[in-house]
């Protein structure tokens, strides 16, 4: 076989290889809890205005690097009817939690399952969404009920009830992050609220495709000994 022979066998190996590792379907997994946030108790910096898709608008401050939740403006949501939220200029010194885990006491007992639910499953105006939302998130003894004239705030309660139980967001879907406050002022509380982030999609080649790439690449390698063996020099 001439030399030219042995580079054209050699490229096409080449190619064969690019092309398998090509096909090969990338997978998602879910990091541990869904998502990644500053742990307590660092405190971060959030600033809201009224939002038309949402109940708020609130930007983050101050938060540290390398963690899923970043220094940027994300759609935000009231979840504690008994207290007030100063919008901007005012700001607010908070505590981020995942509402995959949230801190052992009451922010452990709220319905963050139907919560992230809802969100991810979103029906008429930002007035229905937070209306349900209120409807299963309350700290004090009483749920909150929506309007009666609010048909579609009870059709997302219903569904919820129905779909909500258990439910956790996959990879690019949406995950509630709780901002609880650091300081809580007896005769002016500062809201919990929520905001909404998006769960981060972690490439994973799947284990069966590894396989099959290195049967094939030793299966490739073994048919090119086999037509090159005449090329080696004898002893």
């Amino acid at each position: 076989m001439k030399p030219t022979k042995i580079v054209q066998h050699t490229l096409t190996i080449a190619i064969i290889v690019f092309f398998a590792l090509s096909s090969i379907t990338v997978y998602s997994v879910r990091a541990t809890d869904g998502i990644s946030v500053p742990p307590s108790p660092t405190m971060v910096t959030i600033e809201v205005v009224d939002g038309t898709s949402s109940y708020f608008l609130t930007t983050l401050t101050d938060v540290p690097s390398g963690y899923d939740v970043t220094n940027t403006t994300y759609l935000g949501w009231c979840i504690d009817v008994d207290a007030q939220m100063g919008r901007s200029p005012a700001t607010h010194q908070v505590v981020l939690y995942s509402s995959l885990d949230p801190p052992n006491g009451t922010l452990k007992d709220q319905r963050w399952d139907i919560v992230n639910y809802i969100l991810n499953h979103k029906q008429g105006t930002a007035d229905d969404i937070q209306a349900a939302m209120w409807y299963f998130i309350h700290f004090d003894s009483e749920t909150e009920t929506p309007p009666t004239n609010q048909t579609i705030a009870w059709a997302i309660i219903e569904d919820a009830l129905a779909n909500g139980t258990g439910y956790i967001p996959a990879p690019s879907e949406t995950v509630a992050v709780i901002c609880n406050p650091v300081i809580f002022l007896p005769l002016n509380p500062v809201q919990i609220s929520i905001i909404e982030v998006t769960v981060p999609v972690i490439p994973e080649y799947p284990t069966i495709a590894i396989t099959i790439l290195t049967l094939t690449a030793i299966s490739i390698g073994l048919i090119y000994a086999k037509k090159t063996r005449h090329l080696q020099p004898r002893l």
